[in-house]
């Protein structure tokens, strides 16, 4: 029992320890990358220079997430017990599975030892795969509303059949502990695999997932998708308990809204514009559709807290995201977007709060 006291008290701290690890191999990539620039001789691209910013961006913000919710600042508690140990316990046997698929994929692979990209730039049709595969985002929207309650009580019920005691957590919070729950686990298995991709590519057993990187992602970076589930995760556990509904909005546009202007601006654009700090193409027509996107699903998250407000609160939304749109900064957007439309959207609703208008 004095063993399960002490347990129970510093679980949300083990807990961490897996994040951490995996931010100090972000930052081993990172000095990677900075190696192997170094030992080009021609000028750098934009694109590599994104390349070497993204790890840079992507492990400072995982690092502050953890300090911040470790802090005396964060919410506490992170996720309840048991869930932090079988975070852990699930993050031990993916290990040891994981570990074999690579071990059979070394031994199968005939290619060349390191990874290699052969098209400049990604079609249409991988595009729009790359840009689907963020929607699976939307699966924290749904674990907030529905699967939440519902995981929480299944919970409850085998702690009960076990003779362990229920949870110890307030019903307003189950959404945001089973939504971190998922996110950690998720985030703990993408970087993993990356991790091995980067170092250990003969043994990568998912090889075949290159097809959507994009050239930049390819040898010594970190993929899209690592940056989206840092960001994600960084406003799930930072504001999630606080403000669920600005949570779920900023990560929807930030999934969908930018995948749908992606797409429409490379299959129907016809008028560019030039971005701040970068190259990159960009047209109006996707701007456009951005835009609309980004009102209509914060609109749709936002109008049951924040009334009519919600309309002022979507505006800010989309403007936000378009502003980083058009920024085009050497970070990827999809780090970017989920923090700081959260940011923006928490500072508005406490001025409306302040004000009394909500």
């Amino acid at each position: 029992m004095v063993l399960l006291s002490v347990l129970e008290k510093f679980s949300n701290y083990l807990y961490m320890i897996p994040l951490f690890i995996i931010g100090a191999l972000f930052l081993l990539i990172l000095l990677k990358k900075r190696r192997e620039m170094r030992e080009q001789l021609i000028p750098l691209s934009d694109e590599e220079r994104e390349s070497l910013a993204n790890p840079i961006a992507i492990t400072s913000l995982l690092f502050f997430t953890i300090i911040y919710v470790t802090s005396p600042l964060g919410f506490k508690i992170i996720v309840p017990y048991p869930l932090d140990i079988l975070t852990l316990i699930w993050y031990g046997l993916f290990l040891v599975v994981f570990y074999f698929l690579c071990r059979r994929e070394k031994r199968r692979y005939t290619g060349p030892p390191f990874e290699v990209k052969e098209e400049a730039d990604l079609s249409i049709k991988y595009e729009v795969i790359r840009k689907t595969t963020h929607a699976v985002i939307i699966l924290v929207v749904v674990c907030y509303v529905v699967i939440g309650p519902l995981f929480m009580l299944a919970v409850n019920w085998l702690l009960e059949l076990v003779g362990l005691p229920d949870l110890v957590s307030d019903q307003i919070y189950w959404g945001q502990y089973t939504v971190a729950f998922f996110t950690v686990i998720a985030f703990l298995g993408l970087s993993t695999a990356e991790v091995v991709r980067v170092y250990f590519y003969k043994a990568y057993p998912l090889k075949s997932v290159k097809k959507i990187f994009r050239q930049k992602e390819i040898g010594a970076a970190l993929g899209s998708h690592i940056a989206l589930t840092v960001g994600c995760l960084s406003v799930i556990l930072i504001f999630g308990p606080y403000e669920p509904e600005i949570v779920m909005a900023s990560i929807a546009i930030s999934a969908i809204a930018d995948g749908a202007a992606s797409i429409v601006g490379r299959r129907f654009g016809m008028h560019e514009y030039k971005t701040a700090f970068s190259k990159k193409r960009k047209t109006f027509e996707g701007l456009l559709t951005e835009t609309i996107v980004s009102i209509i699903l914060s609109f749709l998250f936002l109008i049951y807290r924040f009334g009519v407000y919600s309309f002022l609160l979507a505006f800010v939304a989309a403007m936000v995201i378009d502003f980083i749109d058009y920024l085009s900064i050497q970070v990827s957007d999809n780090l970017i977007n989920p923090i700081a439309c959260a940011v923006v959207l928490v500072l508005v609703a406490t001025l409306l709060h302040s004000l009394g208008l909500v």
